[in-house]
């Protein structure tokens, strides 16, 4: 808890840090569970479960998923119609020393952005459980 307390401190801190996991080779890995490579404003190590969880009933733990019935896309299942413009103004707001590269998310379907870009789109959202509104199934979230 406190290394991971102390990575996010530094990752607030130094943008470059941010920069370099957005554009590592582990954020261009798009299968599998592994550990949110954005630890930004909205990351909280407790919700990490509760992300894995909703990644497997969504995806399967895959980012590259892409629903052949609606436009729900990515690890998070997305409506891609009409969440991809508004997640790249809400990641502008934390994400400001990177405004071009957000703005170029627009033009990629979501399932086609890396995991950096996916995760910090989930942790955005889900704002400490206060969006959990958005992956509830009938009557509970199930995770």
């Amino acid at each position: 808890m406190f290394i991971s307390t102390l990575l996010s401190l530094s990752l607030l801190l130094s943008p470059t840090i941010v920069a370099s996991s957005a554009a590592s080779g582990a954020a261009m890995d798009k299968k599998g569970f592994a550990p949110s490579l954005y630890q930004g404003e909205w990351y909280d190590e407790k919700w990490e479960s509760t992300r894995k969880c909703i990644m497997w009933r969504e995806s399967r733990f895959n980012y590259r998923a892409a629903n052949r019935v609606s436009s729900a896309r990515g690890a998070y299942q997305f409506l891609d119609k009409s969440w991809r413009v508004p997640l790249t103004h809400m990641l502008i707001t934390e994400h400001k020393d990177r405004k071009k590269e957000v703005k170029a998310l627009r033009e990629k379907s979501i399932h086609k952005w890396n995991r950096y870009w996916q995760d910090a789109a989930f942790y955005t959202v889900w704002r400490h459980g206060k969006g959990a509104k958005h992956w509830y199934y009938s009557g509970s979230l199930g995770c």
